[in-house]
């Protein structure tokens, strides 16, 4: 949500939502999505944001894209205070090959996996990043358009994949050895908590995969579309899909739906893009962050984009609907990516040029899974 009054376009998608909300069960209880912090520091110069993520103890936010010239750049908050200290982090975030189009923190948010490419080749280059060591390069099979990397939870296994990858190759996080390499299956690709199984994409199926033999376990069939994004709830009970404009939850271990979510934006204000890029589970298994970052409003008065971020609880089906746009220059921006908190009620979210800004969820969440 920009600092300014909602546009007309906007305003229609919040009150289409409102009323959608009418009609549902509604928690006890206010719930409120607001901005409460604005991270510190100089503002990054002709920076466009591809990718962030928030450390599993919370203690930093990394933000990582492409410059003006389509250089690299990478930067890291302290997620607590929200201060950025370049040069203290200069070990961490330097010598890219290029825009940083992936990342994923260390289980113990020690280190850093990123996939980087290069503007002009194309090429793609995987590192993994600490203070202490700096970047170490990771080689995997350069035929692989990898565009995604995921660290497995007990820290030892990196998962480097992408939609457009037939293959997904696991990795030795110590050694850099090829574990396996998965055909058929496509990013992206998501870990279960307890590291059992990696939920990947055949065609328009979700692929459960052990990843200790690479063998097959279980396949999620008659999605309409290709999923564009996966999320395990916090215990590993149930897998959320993004099934093109709808969202359907599965029971992990019987494999049935236990829920499906509509994309409640009414057909005259849908955005040019209606993809899920995120998927982002608040607790156990009943709340639900959706991120689309052009799925809200068709345009404003300035032609912009908007970006939406809707909270779920996928028992009652209840939601919660913001807009989220900085107004610069008159020109309304989406966001470029949402990264949630450990805490599972903050939300950074980063616009082009400028610094993240934090957003809460507050109020009282009936039934929540801890």
């Amino acid at each position: 949500m920009s600092d300014d009054e909602p546009s007309r376009a906007e305003q229609r998608l919040i009150d289409h939502a409102r009323k959608q909300q009418a009609k549902q069960p509604q928690p006890s209880g206010k719930v409120t999505v607001k901005r409460t912090a604005r991270f510190h520091g100089d503002e990054p110069r002709n920076a466009y944001w591809l990718s962030q993520a928030w450390s599993p103890d919370g203690t930093q936010l990394a933000y990582g894209g492409r410059t003006a010239k389509n250089g690299g750049v990478l930067d890291v908050w302290d997620g607590n205070s929200g201060h950025h200290e370049p040069f203290r982090m200069r070990h961490l975030t330097h010598d890219l090959a290029g825009m940083v189009i992936s990342m994923a923190w260390s289980p113990d948010s020690k280190h850093l996996a990123t996939v980087e490419e290069d503007h002009g080749s194309l090429a793609k280059a995987v590192h993994i990043r600490s203070q202490a060591q700096g970047p170490r390069a990771v080689q995997f099979p350069q035929k692989l358009p990898v565009t995604q990397v995921t660290w497995s939870p007990d820290g030892t296994t990196l998962a480097l994949s992408g939609p457009g990858c037939p293959q997904t190759v696991l990795i030795d996080a110590a050694t850099g050895a090829q574990k396996h390499l998965l055909d058929n299956l496509s990013g992206p690709v998501a870990w279960r908590p307890d590291g059992s199984t990696i939920a990947g994409i055949y065609e328009t199926s979700v692929l459960l995969v052990d990843p200790a033999t690479g063998g097959r376990v279980g396949r999620l069939a008659d999605h309409e579309h290709r999923p564009t994004a996966l999320s395990w709830a916090r215990h590993g009970g149930r897998l959320a899909v993004a099934d093109g404009e709808k969202i359907r939850i599965y029971d992990a271990d019987t494999g049935d739906t236990v829920s499906r979510i509509p994309w409640t934006t009414s057909e005259g204000d849908r955005g040019p893009d209606h993809t899920i890029s995120s998927l982002q589970w608040l607790d156990g298994g009943r709340y639900l962050l959706e991120f689309r970052p052009r799925g809200g409003a068709w345009h404003d008065e300035q032609g912009s984009a908007c970006s939406t971020l809707i909270l779920w609880d996928v028992v009652e089906r209840w939601l919660f609907v913001e807009l989220f746009s900085e107004v610069i220059f008159k020109h309304r921006l989406p966001a470029a990516g949402a990264a949630l908190a450990p805490d599972g009620r903050r939300c950074a979210l980063a616009f082009d040029d400028r610094l993240p800004v934090i957003w809460s969820i507050d109020g009282e969440l009936p039934d929540l899974i801890p």
